[in-house]
């Protein structure tokens, strides 16, 4: 670069000086844009906070509330728990779904129709007993039939199961919530 040449060394010493001090001012600016893009995210970010926050606390009024969780348990009182869980309706329901999955029952015992409270309700429970063998799959089968049944409310406890040749043998207790 000859006209570099022509230049005495106190003058490149300042081009230089100015050279290092553009790219300075370059990276600062770009600094700059780069912390306003994030506060301006950050901004929004805040005011979509507010605004949700803004109608949260409009839709959190107490009393009403209190009318939807009334409306809500009433609807699931309803909607899971039957009036009745008449024992006959229940061993169908188990004679069925063993006959399906090729599971062997037995040992079927009516343990108890007991009253008990959950939250504010007061509900009937059928507590039944019993005994059953198959493959793991048929035992899966049996179990998920039983889950998709008429008894929604129906709750599978203390289930023990014990290797029998080539079947498993399972013991479990079954609580059928009803509301009488």
């Amino acid at each position: 670069m000859p006209y570099l040449q022509r230049l005495s060394r106190k003058a490149l010493y300042i081009l230089g000086l100015v050279a290092v001090a553009l790219i300075g001012s370059g990276y600062m600016t770009w600094l700059t844009v780069q912390e306003a893009g994030a506060k301006l995210s950050l901004e929004k970010q805040v005011r979509s906070a507010s605004q949700t926050l803004a109608q949260v606390t409009q839709a959190s009024d107490a009393e009403s509330l209190k009318v939807d969780l009334a409306d809500v348990q009433a609807q699931l009182k309803e909607a899971v728990f039957p009036e009745q869980a008449p024992s006959v309706d229940v061993v169908a329901l188990l004679v069925k779904a063993s006959r399906e999955t090729g599971l062997e029952l037995s040992n079927f015992q009516v343990l108890a129709v007991e009253q008990e409270k959950l939250g504010n309700n007061n509900y009937s429970v059928l507590r039944q007993r019993l005994q059953v063998r198959g493959t793991p799959i048929q035992l899966t089968g049996f179990l998920n039939r039983l889950e998709k049944g008429e008894f929604r409310s129906l709750v599978v406890n203390n289930v023990a199961l014990a290797p029998k040749d080539r079947t498993w043998e399972a013991r479990l207790d079954m609580y059928i919530y009803s509301t009488r």
